[in-house]
């Protein structure tokens, strides 16, 4: 005796305008951060581009400098001229070989002008209170060698972030050009020298030209897509329902 097939499920969509608002929402947010982890893959690749091409090209007096000039990073640079070693600032919390630390900025005068140089790290004393010692040759006539830092997406302060002590080094939270210059009662030019690491006063250097590989905004963008994706399963999953014959 043949026996009677069961019936068959069908599918129907039903609207749930809540679960459609949330997913409305939802789903471009994280499209667009995917989207934002590529253009961030694309600018670390052309920071990495730019970093190899500079470093192909010789050093520059650092008279001959157009501070106004927007595309400055990396260049080389060279300049005759004196530390103001009374005058000199700590930039708090840098990390080196998973110790604390400092990097040490100190003002170079130059006939050209005064320019900040971060000198590298330097190791923090046993207590917050105990500031290391930043003995500094004061010769008159020092050659220094390195490149111009400019700061990609950093929020530049406009004060409250300079120690406002009497003595010196003073201490940095961020590099604030503005409240480092009222700190020292003279102008200084609108970007920081990064010494190499055969240039006088230099310390212990640590320069990657980025904070983090392009592979891993990369790695972050599929991440986001992946959520957008089980997202929109997860909407038809509960928007259609069995309906049994």
């Amino acid at each position: 005796m043949q026996r009677e097939s069961a019936p068959m499920a069908r599918r129907h969509f039903r609207f749930n305008w809540k679960m459609t608002l949330f997913t409305a929402l939802l789903l471009p947010l994280l499209i667009s951060l995917g989207l934002w982890q590529l253009e961030r893959e694309q600018d670390k690749i052309a920071a990495q581009e730019q970093y190899s091409r500079r470093l192909e090209q010789p050093a520059v007096d650092l008279g001959s400098v157009n501070w106004n000039d927007a595309d400055l990073s990396w260049t080389q640079v060279t300049a005759k001229g004196h530390f103001d070693t009374e005058r000199q600032f700590l930039l708090d919390n840098r990390i080196l070989d998973s110790r604390v630390g400092y990097e040490v900025i100190t003002p170079f005068v130059t006939d050209h002008g005064v320019v900040l140089v971060n000198r590298g790290w330097i190791a923090q004393g046993a207590t917050r209170a105990d500031l290391p010692s930043l003995e500094l040759s004061d010769m008159p006539d020092q050659q220094i060698v390195g490149h111009i830092y400019v700061p990609s997406g950093e929020v530049l302060i406009l004060g409250g972030n300079v120690d406002q002590g009497v003595t010196w080094p003073r201490v940095l939270q961020r590099v604030d050009i503005n409240g480092i210059s009222e700190a020292l009662g003279y102008d200084v030019r609108p970007h920081i020298v990064r010494l190499a690491e055969n240039s006088a006063g230099a310390l212990r250097i640590n320069w990657p030209p980025i904070n983090m590989q392009p592979e891993v905004h990369r790695g972050y963008a599929v991440q986001w897509f992946l959520m957008a994706l089980a997202l929109i399963i997860l909407y038809l999953v509960f928007s259609f329902r069995r309906l049994e014959n």
